[in-house]
């Protein structure tokens, strides 16, 4: 039942895709004639093109056939033929091979390719926080694909925050944003730090897969909790995550990192493009550790890194209020004004730097 199943869904989504598939190449074909009658009527019409300034029909053409490659990529989106063979997550081959796998990533795959201008954002995102995120995984000596497991939580969102009140890039509840060292109290929220709440995201997850010794164990259970993996692998009698019958959202949710990464890591070929000049600045920030002995206003801060008030708080959206009380206090600071900040700051007399990164 499970197989014939499997076969229906199956079929059903290559009918969807085939019909698809056919619209488009009509299209193709549409555009290649109308190069083609452009073609017959260039000499005639040259002159004219050239006085009015459009540019030579050489060009016309050239850019029209253009058009239809990128039609034709767009086409091969739809062509499940075309698919990837060979798959990977955290270093663990992905059985692609398998009906019920490829069905389960093909879901996830397909929804995503609906939404091109979300994922053109996602993938100037990818690149603007890249590099922060990966120095955190390399110190820690986990796998790079972490990064993908981030971007499906928030869509690399800083503010994100869902409907189960779980916050910041990598969607820490309270409870777990404490347990892993992140202060929460009325005047910060350090789920929203973006360099501290993905070392404590990095922690937790290091300590799950320490318990399964498995990635994709450990990635499930920072979806459902340890407790409902634990659970379901000693009713089950099973630790392969492909093989154990869990909440569907958990099921997904390594599917769609998958997924995720594969369409980042390819994405021209699915037809995402971005321009190096449309690209977001790959963000570098350093952390700076500080007491005050008395409360302080945080406008200090942002005018001692010669920043706008909104971009010192973009960069520290752990910060929930104007005043923070006597205490020690962990910023981040953009690197390229780290010196200055720290000349100024060392200027109030009431404010002693505790540790610099």
């Amino acid at each position: 039942m499970k197989s014939s199943a499997f076969s229906v869904r199956r079929s059903a989504l290559k009918d969807r895709k085939n019909r698809a598939l056919a619209f488009m190449r009509i299209c193709a074909v549409a555009f290649v004639m109308i190069m083609m009658l452009l073609a017959v009527y260039t000499e005639a019409g040259a002159q004219a093109t050239q006085k009015k300034g459009v540019g030579s029909p050489e060009k016309r053409i050239g850019d029209l056939e253009k058009d239809v490659m990128k039609l034709q990529r767009e086409v091969d989106i739809f062509n499940l033929d075309a698919l990837p063979e060979n798959l990977m997550l955290c270093d663990k081959k992905i059985p692609i091979y398998r009906e019920d796998v490829r069905d389960r990533f093909e879901r996830e795959l397909f929804q995503l390719l609906e939404n091109k201008g979300l994922l053109t954002l996602i993938v100037k995102r990818y690149l603007q926080y890249l590099s922060m995120i990966n120095e955190e995984i390399q110190k820690m000596a986990l796998p790079s694909d972490l990064v993908y497991l981030a971007i499906t939580e928030s869509y690399l969102l800083p503010r994100s925050l869902s409907r189960a009140n779980a916050a910041g890039i990598w969607q820490f509840i309270k409870e777990t944003g404490k347990r892993e060292g992140l202060s929460i109290n009325d005047h910060l929220d350090e789920r929203y730090n973006i360099k501290k709440s993905t070392r404590s995201a990095l922690t937790h997850l290091k300590r799950l897969y320490g318990e399964s010794g498995d990635w994709l164990i450990a990635m499930a259970a920072y979806n459902a909790g340890p407790a409902r993996l634990r659970e379901a692998i000693e009713h089950q009698g099973t630790r392969d995550f492909l093989d154990l019958y869990l909440p569907e959202e958990t099921e997904r949710y390594i599917f769609r990192i998958l997924a995720m990464k594969e369409i980042i890591l390819n994405r021209e070929r699915y037809g995402i493009r971005v321009d190096e000049k449309e690209l977001y600045k790959p963000l570098s920030l350093v952390e700076v550790v500080f007491e005050t002995d008395r409360e302080i206003h945080t406008n200090i801060l942002a005018k001692a890194m010669e920043l706008p008030y909104r971009t010192f708080r973009t960069y520290n959206l752990q910060i929930r209020k104007y005043r923070l009380p006597k205490g020690t206090y962990r910023i981040n600071v953009p690197a390229e004004k780290k010196e200055s900040f720290l000349k100024r700051l060392k200027s109030y007399e009431y404010i002693g730097i505790v540790k610099e990164n």
